[in-house]
């Protein structure tokens, strides 16, 4: 059976080709009522749009998007400086769109991405991110790369690191310090990376005997000041909470905040391990115990998988997983100085 051509879309939907071009490329004014026939088309008869072919006709093979959730999270800094750098390399160029982790706006980012002409896009996805509206722009012929946050049977290239086995290392850390009192701060509840986090430091307890205490384990925003209050709240309702896995570097820091402002002094009283290693975690004082992922390798890696898409490689999906790694600071003591 021969592969269907815009031609055929075109007939079927009874538009001219430009018609089905525009919505392919999101030029012209086309009506949100033709422009989903079209794409409901694209669907049935299962075209192909020809990638090679338009980064040629519409130069856009050297603009990449890059839509990030938080952009003041450190994190997101430095996956944009290992992408930025690889693309500089290449001569291609980086548009960066902050989502705020709201769908609405992501959807929104992304047809104005391409609106610009962007040729292939990096995304973040925002929580609750709809995986058809991903594979309806794929479809039109700009290839996307997830990075960071997986999502559950998305046919995407991936890359990211493994959260399930990072929180593991962390916890089983703790535990060889003697830590029995392990709480889990930070995380948005239908988060899947979340969800990754938490199995790795659920299963490292009961690896060990130690039962998983539900009214140890609180969710928040990622900020300082999030992570400070969630921090105070808990800590004073559990007093025998003697370490803390922070879902990020950034909510580390307001816990080691909320822990010194009760008085505790932090790798002694109460030790704290975050996850990212961003800068910050070997400067602040006491240095940070954390699980680095490679933010910049990451950006790299999705980078150069992105142009290879771009460039028409049609090798199938790649998921690119990074191993993670302890780094071990001062924010968790000694042996000799945990609880």
């Amino acid at each position: 059976m021969s592969k269907a051509t815009i031609s055929d879309v075109a007939k079927y939907c009874q538009v001219s080709t430009a018609t089905v071009s525009m919505v392919l490329t999101n030029k012209g004014r086309i009506s949100a009522k033709t422009r989903e026939r079209v794409l409901a088309a694209i669907d049935e008869l299962g075209y192909i749009y020809n990638q090679s072919a338009a980064n040629l006709r519409h130069k856009r093979s050297n603009l990449v998007g890059l839509l990030i959730p938080d952009i003041t999270n450190p994190f997101y800094a430095e996956l944009i400086a290992g992408l930025s750098h690889y693309l500089e390399a290449h001569d291609s160029l980086l548009f960066l769109a902050n989502t705020e982790d709201n769908v609405a706006k992501q959807n929104k980012l992304i047809e104005s991405l391409i609106g610009q002409n962007a040729g292939g896009l990096v995304l973040c996805p925002s929580k609750e991110t709809d995986i058809s509206f991903l594979e309806t722009v794929k479809k039109r012929g700009i290839p996307i790369v997830l990075a960071v946050r997986p999502m559950v049977d998305a046919s995407f290239d991936y890359v990211g690191t493994n959260s399930f086995m990072g929180v593991q290392m962390a916890t089983e850390h703790l535990i060889k310090l003697g830590h029995r009192h392990i709480a889990f701060i930070g995380g948005a509840v239908n988060s899947q990376t979340r969800s990754h986090r938490l199995g790795g430091y659920m299963s490292k307890l009961l690896e060990y005997g130690i039962y998983p205490r539900e009214n140890y384990i609180v969710s928040c925003g990622a900020s300082r000041a999030e992570g400070a209050a969630a921090a105070h709240k808990l800590l004073q309702q559990h007093p025998d909470i003697t370490a803390v896995i922070a879902y990020q570097d950034i909510v580390a820091f307001g816990v080691m905040r909320a822990a010194k402002d009760m008085g505790l002094v932090v790798g002694k009283n109460i030790a704290v391990v975050g996850f990212d290693d961003v800068p910050d975690a070997a400067d602040t004082s006491p240095s940070l115990t954390t699980v680095s992922v490679s933010a910049q390798q990451i950006g790299l890696a999705a980078g150069e998988l992105l142009l290879s898409k771009m460039a028409g490689n049609s090798d199938g999906t790649k998921n690119l997983v990074f191993p993670p790694k302890l780094i071990v600071r001062q924010s968790c003591g000694t042996p000799s100085t945990s609880q």
